[in-house]
């Protein structure tokens, strides 16, 4: 069954992204407005399918209750606190946004939720083609970090994370990667999946496999956002020359450095999240999700409010 869904997914994701692509040329609607939407859930398709027929891993066919309940709503919510970061640093602000409340707030859902996926498939298709093959043995060492170490990488991811909410013209950068040192200790006292653990046992392949992940989607990002009639836009502190004379896209050409590290934070904040998904009651659960959903639908009232500049 699932070996003919993954035929029919790869086939039908291929064909919407050519025709979705033809139909933003030619601005006609919702193609144009929603083209990243129809472009990141096409290669989403296309790659979770072709990794499945390949016996590659697989995030959607291989995992889809994971997947629609966990994975999804997970990089939904984790956008949702950077877009709560952005209210203070003004980074970035959208453009061109359904001016219907009941198509523009899904639509932030959707494409919020194509983060995780996009780069954990990039990932394992990076892995499947021997590109930085990650070897899995972090979960197997004994030594776990320090509490003194935990205490010191805590303290520098929130020092990373507080920085720019206090001084954002100059600090801004740092919002890629706090998130790295605040939970990954975490996840290492865990048992869980660890970058830190990695590193200590100088296995480096799954952290470049995702600084590469990250630096992948970051262009196929800014490439499938630059067409879109609703899109984002920059305004980064960056000296004028820099921005207007070395852009990619929308994107300052610095500005791609953030791309790699973010990825790191999306595997850290994952990993965090299923260890707290294994600890807490199945009641305890359902309250942090209710609590995480009103969190997301206050947030696009603050993106309505604070990061729209404009509607369609």
């Amino acid at each position: 069954m699932k070996l003919i869904l993954s035929k029919i997914i790869l086939t039908v994701s291929g064909i919407v992204l050519i025709l979705s692509t033809i139909l933003m040329v030619r601005h006609i609607e919702p193609f144009y407005s929603h083209y990243f939407l129809f472009a990141w859930w096409s290669y989403i398709g296309i790659i979770d399918a072709w990794l499945y027929l390949k016996g590659g891993e697989s995030v959607f066919i291989g995992e889809i209750v994971d997947f629609i309940t966990f994975l999804v709503p997970l990089s939904a919510f984790i956008w949702c606190i950077f877009e709560l970061i952005n209210l203070r640093i003004h980074n970035w602000h959208y453009i061109g946004v359904p001016i219907e409340v009941w198509i523009r707030w899904p639509g932030y859902f959707f494409a919020f939720g194509t983060v995780l996926p996009g780069i954990f498939l990039t990932a394992n298709l990076l892995d499947h083609c021997g590109i930085l093959h990650k070897n899995e043995f972090s979960q197997f060492f004994a030594d776990r970090p320090s509490r003194r170490f935990i205490a010191i990488s805590l303290t520098g991811g929130l020092l990373m994370l507080a920085l720019p909410m206090l001084w954002p013209k100059y600090f801004f950068p740092l919002v890629w990667g706090g998130m790295v040192l605040l939970l990954d200790p975490i996840n290492a006292a865990w048992g869980r999946k660890s970058l830190l653990q990695e590193w200590r046992q100088n296995n480096w392949s799954r952290t470049l496999q995702l600084l590469l992940a990250g630096f992948i989607c970051g262009g196929l990002w800014e490439f499938w956002n630059f067409w879109a009639g609703a899109k984002w836009i920059y305004s980064v502190p960056l000296p004028e020359a820099l921005l207007k004379n070395l852009k990619i896209f929308e994107m300052p050409a610095l500005g791609f450095l953030g791309f790699p590290p973010f990825a790191l934070e999306c595997f850290v904040i994952m990993e965090f999240a299923r260890g707290v998904r294994e600890k807490v009651s199945r009641t305890s659960w359902r309250l942090l999700l209710a609590s995480a959903f009103a969190f997301s639908l206050f947030m696009c009232w603050q993106i309505d409010r604070h990061i729209v500049n404009s509607f369609r």
